[in-house]
């Protein structure tokens, strides 16, 4: 599964995806999805490459991003890992540190544009994670759903039914007393 992102991180995207959804629907793994894209293009949006005035006069030479929306995501751990190796592997010298109770991400300012780069690439790789993680999850309920033994299935139908069938009557006992107290 890995080689589908060709890197290791591509692989604990998909399993952070995954275990996002393990006890929610696929809205669940797409709101998070979503979430974390967002999460992504607001960073993106910091990211300024060096002007070639201020590479000469030497005015900064690292960048720090603010990191906090991230740590609002469910496993911020893993995320940030993921970050990590991404910008490991595009040979981006780059720190994590704590600034005030938040983490931020420190690289050189000459390599914003790679910065950036790495970050689209995560943003493009999400959707593609979410989609596997969907599938996957609808994979595993269809494989619980039939693994389950017919008869009880059948007596959920019918506690199902059963319970339909009372609430439709509630609703009716109360328009009558509805109308009766009229």
């Amino acid at each position: 599964m890995a080689s589908d992102f060709g890197d290791e991180s591509g692989e604990k995207l998909f399993d952070w995806m995954l275990r996002m959804g393990q006890d929610a629907s696929q809205d669940a793994i797409r709101a998070s999805a979503e979430r974390l894209k967002s999460a992504i293009r607001n960073l993106r949006g910091q990211i300024e490459e060096p002007s070639a005035e201020a590479e000469r006069e030497g005015v900064r030479e690292y960048a720090r991003l603010n990191l906090s929306e991230f740590e609002e995501l469910p496993d911020y751990a893993t995320l940030r890992e993921i970050i990590g190796e991404r910008l490991t592997e595009a040979a981006i010298e780059h720190d994590f540190v704590d600034v005030e109770g938040r983490d931020h991400l420190v690289f050189r300012v000459a390599d914003a544009p790679e910065v950036d780069e790495v970050f689209g690439n995560l943003e493009h790789d999400v959707d593609a994670a979410a989609e596997r993680a969907c599938k996957m999850r609808e994979r595993e309920l269809t494989e619980e759903r039939d693994q389950e033994p017919l008869e009880k299935k059948a007596e959920a139908a019918k506690a199902a039914s059963k319970a339909a069938h009372e609430a439709k009557e509630a609703t009716r006992q109360i328009e009558k007393v509805e109308v009766k107290t009229r």
